[in-house]
């Protein structure tokens, strides 16, 4: 399910770029990757863009490794929850599709603390007020404002939002303390 290319019809990679407004050259963190099925269309898309595709499992890091061996040239770098602190404060922009309904506290803590100065999150996930046959059930995912909420609620500004056919987008910043 995680590569469907269905996924891409109703959360096109295009689209979701756009979101991330992400600078020459940038580092770019997708967060909770999974099988890096956007880290990859972002890399073909932007070939400038260091993407860190970020999971906390370890069979996805060995999918996206082997993945790697067959499409050369892309500047993707697997990595798991260990390397966190390393990572610290490095991305332009982090990416969090489909997660921030799984993200705990300290997780979301963690994806803030990835963000450069100036950097911007952009959190993408199912959107409980939409009628849908696909994704987890409504009461399981956020509304926009509930979404918002809990993102301020973690240390972050949001600062736009868009809506997809299934799906919302916020872009945050941590706020200022």
């Amino acid at each position: 399910m995680l590569d469907d290319p269905a996924r891409f019809v109703y959360l096109p990679p295009a689209d979701v770029l756009a979101l991330l407004d992400a600078p020459h050259g940038a580092s770019v963190v997708d967060f909770g990757t999974g099988t890096g099925a956007y880290a990859f269309a972002i890399a073909k898309l932007r070939p400038d863009l260091r993407v860190v595709a970020l999971d906390e499992q370890p069979q996805m890091i060995a999918l996206l490794q082997k993945r790697l061996q067959t499409e050369r040239g892309l500047t993707i770098t697997p990595s798991g929850t260990g390397d966190l602190a390393t990572l610290h404060r490095t991305a332009a922009r982090v990416l969090a599709i489909n997660v921030l309904h799984e993200l705990g506290d300290t997780a979301l803590r963690s994806l803030g603390a990835l963000l450069a100065p100036a950097g911007k999150a952009v959190i993408i996930d199912w959107n409980a007020a939409v009628d849908r046959d696909v994704g987890p059930p409504r009461d399981h995912v956020y509304t926009v404002d509930e979404a918002s909420d809990r993102l301020q609620a973690s240390g972050f500004t949001v600062i736009a939002e868009h809506l997809f056919t299934y799906h919302y987008a916020l872009v945050a910043q941590k706020a200022a303390t």
